[in-house]
């Protein structure tokens, strides 16, 4: 694979994210309210007592549904670049582009409440990437063990001797 398919496998599924956020961002009213209402619908059938803010204030739901959007954007990030740094611009980048967006249509607002729990969902996506790459690192280190070793151990430890 040469370098130019690389880059693109790299940017292309950001890319992606960034155009899915863009679209969200910018639809109408009445379509974000009824996208937000189906998924609200959807949230309180899968958890049939459901209460508290999330479950009765519209606009609360739609800031949270930040956290999963931005958690995918985190995840891609991190598995696009091994770095950490790159992966946590690239997210705060198009949080804030994604906020600053919303200053110039005239039905969405700024809102600092979005940003942070942009930032809670790729933090944590990021975080669950790094955790992976760290407990894979932690296992091929180690290497797989023999059945055999696994269970001559175990018996060992129960008392009992394998000839």
């Amino acid at each position: 694979m040469n370098i130019r398919e690389k880059r693109i496998r790299q940017v292309l599924p950001i890319v992606i994210m960034l155009i899915v956020i863009a679209v969200l961002t910018t639809q109408s009213p009445r379509e974000t309210i009824s996208t937000s209402r189906g998924l609200q619908d959807l949230c309180k059938e899968i958890i049939p007592n459901a209460s508290g803010r999330w479950a009765t204030d519209m606009h609360w739901f739609r800031s949270l549904l930040h956290l999963p959007l931005y958690f995918m954007l985190g995840i891609i990030a991190a598995f696009s670049f091994h770095k950490v740094w790159v992966s946590l611009g690239i997210c705060s980048l198009i949080a804030l582009a994604d906020e600053t967006l919303k200053i110039f249509l005239p039905t969405r607002e700024f809102e600092v409440r979005d940003i942070i729990f942009d930032a809670i969902g790729f933090f944590v996506g990021i975080g669950f990437v790094v955790l992976c790459r760290w407990l894979g690192s932690k296992h091929k280190s180690r290497g797989p063990r023999p059945f055999s070793e696994i269970f001559r151990n175990c018996s060992k430890e129960q008392g009992f001797v394998v000839h």
